[in-house]
């Protein structure tokens, strides 16, 4: 076999397996249970419908169901740290809800751990990660104390800007998703979501749940091996066949 046909065998090879059987792979992890914060009450339905979970493009923004009404306050249940818990601002002076004068408040920020390795496959590259969010009781909109978010360390603008959009008096929760820029994700494939509140650090806020949702395909290099394997595979064959 001369190295012409070889190296066309292997550009065919590469081409077939980055379009055929090693193609993109998307899953998705939920963090915490859909328990409407730990209270008695149920959601009427799936809060995730309407939302799309993965493959969400950079600062994307989808949201679930429609938002739902709860008694509070609560206690975390212990399904996954930071869920089920409220958060007031970390430098509170005052307080403009009943979330943010509840004996069961803590100062901020929220941080929250998820670690998603288990949805890359060996091999693999994060295309696009999809952050979900069972946001409840946000209400920059009549209190007026902005929220901040960050990704990782850095400052995430596009998710502090829905967190401030969003108006959730009575209060209500309600699940959405947003796009998050691989470029800022870790080798490690766990990320750190972190939401404070600045003002008078009186608006407090919770969690229910969160989910994350990743679409990976195949290294280069990963490709470029399954070529030369299938380049070997029909080297041998061709030395049977003479």
């Amino acid at each position: 076999m001369n190295r012409h046909f070889q190296l066309a065998i292997l550009g065919l090879a590469v081409a077939a397996l980055a379009s055929g059987s090693l193609s993109a792979v998307a899953a998705v992890l939920t963090y915490g249970d859909a328990d409407v914060l730990n209270t008695d009450a149920i959601y009427p339905g799936d809060p995730t419908a309407g939302a799309t979970l993965e493959g969400l493009a950079l600062d994307a923004v989808t949201f679930g169901a429609a938002p739902f009404g709860h008694s509070f306050p609560f206690a975390p249940s212990g399904d996954f740290p930071g869920t089920d818990q409220i958060y007031v601002g970390s430098a509170q002076t005052a307080s403009h809800d009943g979330y943010s004068s509840a004996a069961e408040r803590i100062a901020g920020p929220q941080g929250i751990t998820l670690d998603y390795s288990s949805l890359v496959p060996a091999g693999h590259t994060v295309t696009s990660l999809t952050l979900g969010i069972a946001a409840d009781d946000f209400q920059f909109p009549p209190i007026g104390n902005p929220f901040s978010a960050g990704i990782n360390g850095g400052v995430a603008t596009k998710l502090a800007e829905v967190l401030n959009t969003v108006d959730q008096t009575t209060p209500v929760v309600q699940f959405f998703t947003i796009g998050i820029s691989p470029a800022v994700l870790l080798p490690t494939h766990v990320l750190s979501l972190s939401i404070d509140q600045g003002g008078d650090g009186g608006d407090g806020w919770a969690i229910d749940f969160l989910t994350v949702g990743v679409t990976t395909i195949p290294e280069p290099g990963t490709l470029l091996l399954a070529g030369c394997g299938w380049l070997s595979v029909l080297a041998m064959r061709r030395r049977h066949q003479r």
